[in-house]
């Protein structure tokens, strides 16, 4: 973010008051019109984003806290074409083909052209590079060979459909972004601001520091936690890792494990429930399936997720000889209360069947009580640090709009990309093409989609990286037999891996640099240790059992399996079941643990059978690779 001066700071803060007093308003009356509503959002978005946001983190900025002039002339451009969309939207709502004047067609070149550069402020070159590639296409799909090729789109009717209704830049991305992810932004910010972060952390060191490896499974625990509210492994990472990251190497872990456990902890919170990340909200909305069935049916996975993580943990602890500690912070009531009440509260208007932004609403509000309650009873205490009701009312005013400016840049973005793939046909084309593939072997056509999803998902937040991947890949998947729900929960799992899967893995990046650790290194480990997670998805796409879809005998027999498949796998990533165990023995566990992980009753004993031989094996007192502990991979 750009340091400010003193004007330009109460600027942004005003602008910021009067988004969320907006996205408040509009959710406890009901929505604007989607134009009314999402022209609004964005004006607002815009407009913060170019003041807040430097066009390059390597751009010398004024020493006097000063926006630059040509910050200032983007963010008037895009609030006078949002301004302007909002003042004809009626005209355009019964006649959304009218003759484009001079302005409209200035207004929605700018916008697209702004929202391009908005998405590289946030999340890099992703969405302008192919927003210019599809443009491109779009005016020229005569030079496209084959399937490829279709008639040329004019300037007017590109430029039209984005501006002049919802299949343009005020579609269905926008929209969530408008709407519920918006209050959900707000809902985090509150929690964070109350000190949700801290009081994550020190609940995990008082329920898991005193056990074997108590540093990392506190990490795990507080990532978790606090992954469910911020949607986004790299501010998981930053927020959490700046304790736990220093706190693991102290107790006597190398770098790259404490950045491997952080990563890994960080990305998974976004796939655990009850309050996954940001992506499943959207889910719910794309596929039109209550968010509690989501949830539910991806509970078991996320277990499993961090059983593995879990069980590497203790067994690499115990081989590296790394015990917890007895410290017991204390937890006064109120603090446990600011976080439950509020988490209860959005878990039961949901399970009511309540829409997420209402829950969220309710849940703010909630928060608030929450902590004034806590202020009453704790006034000494929290005057002492400044924490009064109004400071936290000012920091979740703050920390809100970021997160929205964040999270309307990536779909804006993505918003763009999405449109021109329809516009073009090409999402038609490219599904056809897999489908085709699919028709032989649809094992194949998952293994290339987990592909294209961690390509997709490269230096990209998993939100983004879900959205792009959903509108290409969900289509074909869903007409070669798989349930929706079970194809989108696919793509969100390969959309969040792919923040530890190289080589570009944005949460492992980010917690090296914390750790001061070699990238590759960690990136390797994190792969190894949420190896079963990479798995899983192909078993629920052929076995929705593990989603808790099916009968009882077959759930249980799925969930039973796959529980003995992960502590294979992990025996043979820490290499350490009572003591040090040989290359063999790692490498029956591996096998069969991979088969028990299969959704198949025979090659599940199979794997049930060589992973009791290595066992056997390796309490016969076979040693090797255990001379140096530095890492799993040892």
């Amino acid at each position: 973010m750009r340091k400010l001066n003193a004007f330009w700071t109460w600027v942004v803060r005003i602008l910021s008051f009067g988004l969320v007093a907006f996205q408040l308003y509009t959710t406890a009356r009901g929505p604007f019109s989607d134009i009314i509503q999402r022209g609004v959002h964005l004006g607002f978005v815009l407009t913060l984003l170019f003041l807040m946001k430097p066009a390059s983190k390597h751009l010398q900025e004024d020493p006097h806290g000063n926006v630059p002039w040509y910050d200032v002339v983007l963010a008037l451009i895009a609030a006078a074409s949002c301004i302007y969309l909002v003042s004809i939207a009626n005209e355009i709502l019964y006649d959304p083909l009218q003759w484009m004047g001079p302005f409209d067609i200035f207004a929605s070149v700018a916008l697209v052209v702004l929202i391009l550069e908005a998405s590289r402020r946030s999340v890099g070159w992703t969405f302008p590079i192919l927003g210019l590639i599809f443009l491109i296409y779009a005016f020229y799909g005569e030079w496209f060979p084959g399937v490829w090729g279709h008639q040329n789109f004019s300037f007017n009717l590109v430029f039209q459909t984005f501006y002049h209704n919802t299949r343009g830049i005020w579609g269905t991305m926008l929209g969530l972004s408008a709407g519920m992810l918006a209050m959900f932004g707000i809902f985090g910010a509150i929690l964070s601001g109350t000190g949700g972060a801290e009081t994550f952390i020190r609940m995990a060191q008082r329920f898991t520091g005193k056990y074997t490896g108590g540093a990392a499974k506190v990490s795990v625990i507080a990532s978790t936690l606090f992954g469910m509210i911020s949607g986004s492994a790299i501010g998981n990472v930053v927020a959490t890792g700046v304790f736990t990251i220093p706190t693991m190497k102290k107790s006597g872990y190398p770098p790259e494990w404490a950045a491997m456990v952080e990563a890994v902890s960080s990305t998974g919170g976004q796939i655990m429930p009850p309050i996954m990340g940001a992506a499943a909200f959207i889910m719910s909305q794309l596929i039109g399936i209550n968010y509690i069935s989501i949830a539910k049916a991806a509970l078991v996975p996320a277990i499993l997720y961090y059983l593995s993580c879990f069980l590497s943990i203790h067994l690499v602890s115990a081989k590296l000889q790394i015990h917890g500690t007895n410290e017991k912070p204390h937890i006064p009531v109120m603090d446990y209360l600011v976080i439950a009440v509020p988490l209860v509260i959005f878990v039961a208007f949901l399970s009511q069947g309540y829409t997420v932004m209402i829950g969220a609403f309710y849940s703010t509000i909630g928060a608030l009580g929450m902590y004034t309650a806590k202020y009453l009873v704790q006034t000494k205490d929290l005057k002492a640090t400044g924490m009064g009701v109004g400071t936290v009312c000012a920091k979740t005013v703050m920390g809100g709009t970021s997160s929205i400016v964040d999270m309307c840049g990536i779909l804006a973005g993505s918003q763009v990309t999405v449109s021109l793939i329809n516009l073009t046909g090409f999402g038609v084309k490219l599904s056809d093409i897999i489908v085709s593939l699919g028709q032989g072997s649809p094992f194949l056509c998952l293994v290339f989609s987990m592909v294209v999803c961690i390509i997709l998902g490269m230096g990209l937040p998993t939100t983004a990286a879900y959205v792009l991947s959903a509108a290409v890949l969900a289509p074909p998947l869903i007409s070669l037999g798989f349930q929706p729900l079970v194809v989108h929960l696919f793509i969100m799992y390969y959309a969040s891996l792919s923040a530890i899967t190289p080589p570009v893995c944005v949460a492992v990046f980010m917690a090296s640099g914390l750790a001061k650790a070699r990238w590759s290194k960690v990136a390797t480990i994190s792969c190894m240790v949420t190896l079963p997670a990479f798995i899983i998805p192909f078993t629920f796409c052929y076995t929705p059992s593990l989603l808790l879809l099916g009968s009882m005998g077959e759930i249980v027999l799925a969930v039973a399996t796959a529980i003995v498949g992960v502590v294979f796998i992990d025996f043979c990533v820490a290499g350490f079941v009572k003591k040090p165990i040989s290359m063999v023995s790692r490498g029956l566990f591996l096998v069969g643990g991979i088969l028990m992980v299969i959704p198949s009753l025979v090659l599940s004993l199979i794997g049930l059978g060589i992973g009791a031989l290595a066992m056997v094996f390796s309490l016969k007192g076979e040693k090797g690779g255990a001379g140096n502990a530095n890492v799993c991979l040892s």
